[in-house]
């Protein structure tokens, strides 16, 4: 892959547009994003420069005051000005663990698409089988996926296919999830939230729930497969064909 045509079309896809339930504002610097029942907000997007960069991350912390809100700006290896990660730490952020943008081109099926090797996989299309989910989230990243399970159960209840969840079985048990993200209009499909429960991990589970989001990306009309991996799963990911084309680090900013 053309790295620098990749980071291209990435900045392209963080400018929207918007999933379902979502709200996306563009702005000449960045774009703001936010569910649509307001409780989560983020900035997916910037371009700045050493002229504007201060006065833009004060105008946004303004913005977000204003609305009693906590937000979440990601920052990416390849954005501008090349400090701005000490930027945001110098105006009270906390960037969260650096994670690798691993990308993945669909041109082609590949071999491990096919790949089923355990017991059973389903993608949660009943709110039923949200409760699973939330539960082996829960579980392997020891924080609260209320807010998550609240968008899983209303996409399901209005029917749509933008953000899906998928939930691994072993030994007659929940032990294995990922979510995907997809859109009309975007040409990556999004991989997030992969994880298996620690006693579950080297069976080959993670890698059979990336297939299965893989196919269902393939399926919508995805060009690509994108995922933000912790060193946990870059490895695996590297094995199956991924390459890596930035870093990106969450920053959280509390009122």
């Amino acid at each position: 892959m053309d790295k620098r045509e990749i980071l291209r079309l990435l900045d392209e896809d963080r400018r929207g547009p918007a999933y379902d339930a979502t709200v996306v504002e563009v702005l000449p610097e960045l774009v703001r994003g936010r569910l649509a029942d307001g409780k989560h907000h983020w900035i997916a997007y910037s371009s700045l420069d050493e002229n504007n960069v201060d006065a833009v991350i004060t105008r946004e912390l303004e913005h977000y005051r204003e609305l009693g809100a906590e937000f979440e700006w990601t920052v990416y290896g390849h954005d501008r000005p090349t400090d701005m990660l000490d930027r945001l730490r110098a105006h009270g952020f906390i960037p969260g663990a650096c994670e690798a943008v691993m990308i993945y081109d669909l041109k082609a099926p590949a071999d491990w698409m096919r790949e089923t090797n355990i017991g059973s996989l389903i993608r949660v299309d009943r709110l039923e089988q949200v409760a699973d989910f939330r539960a082996v989230a829960e579980t392997v990243f020891d924080k609260d996926y209320s807010s998550t399970a609240n968008e899983l159960s209303e996409a399901i209840r209005t029917g749509s296919t933008q953000h899906r969840a998928y939930v691994a079985y072993a030994d007659g048990k929940p032990v294995s999830v990922g979510r995907l993200y997809t859109h009309p209009k975007r040409i990556f499909a999004g991989l997030y939230g992969g994880g298996t429960i620690e006693e579950y991990r080297g069976r080959g589970i993670y890698r059979t729930v990336v297939a299965a989001r893989a196919r269902d990306a393939w399926a919508s009309g995805a060009r690509y497969l994108r995922v933000d991996a912790l060193p946990t799963s870059r490895p695996i990911l590297e094995r199956m064909g991924f390459e890596k084309m930035t870093e990106t680090w969450p920053c959280q900013w509390k009122p």
